[in-house]
């Protein structure tokens, strides 16, 4: 079962665990096929829990695509989340360490290459405040890899900046 695992790093500023807002948050990623090394076009979607049948009977993926060039079908499938492995895996270096990359999921790919990631949709944080001065960002979106915001309770400005991502065997 080749496992890989999306890592990202990001400069944060006076945030931490940082992850897609919801558990059914839509993963845009670039693919490539492993039989004819054809790269897709465009950006495609793979969303926890989707069920999708896959040709011939040979069960489910939460993502299937048939490659536009030599037509060979392609899966990927998020492992079911355990308390030890959940869905999504937040994002939170030490604050000393500067960015570093860190897993926040898993999928079993076949048939393809993933090779690209975009953070597009919601995403969320919190602040690094402490006690009642700590404040949670649900509503996060990305402009570049970029997001600022304030941080009304903590009186600090807040950031994720130079967000990227990159695909490793697991």
């Amino acid at each position: 079962m080749p496992l890989f695992a999306l890592e990202i790093r990001a400069q944060l500023e006076n945030v931490t665990a940082l992850r897609p807002a919801s558990d059914d948050y839509t993963l845009m990623v670039r693919t490539k096929c492993n039989s004819c090394h054809e790269e897709h076009p465009k950006l495609v979607g793979i969303t926890p829990g989707s069920e999708i049948e896959m040709k011939g009977g040979r069960g489910t993926a939460d993502f299937v695509m048939s490659c536009s060039f030599c037509k060979r079908e392609s899966s990927a499938t998020f492992p079911q989340p355990t308390s030890k492995a959940p869905l999504w895996r937040p994002y939170s270096p030490s604050p000393d360490s500067g960015p570093v990359w860190a897993p926040i999921c898993t999928l079993d790919v076949r048939g393809m290459d993933i090779i690209g990631f975009e953070p597009e949709g919601i995403w969320s944080c919190q602040g690094t405040g402490e006690g009642s001065k700590l404040s949670k960002f649900d509503e996060v979106e990305f402009d570049g890899g970029e997001w600022t915001d304030y941080d009304e309770k903590s009186g600090e400005p807040v950031s994720i900046m130079e967000l990227e991502g990159r695909w490793v065997r697991a």
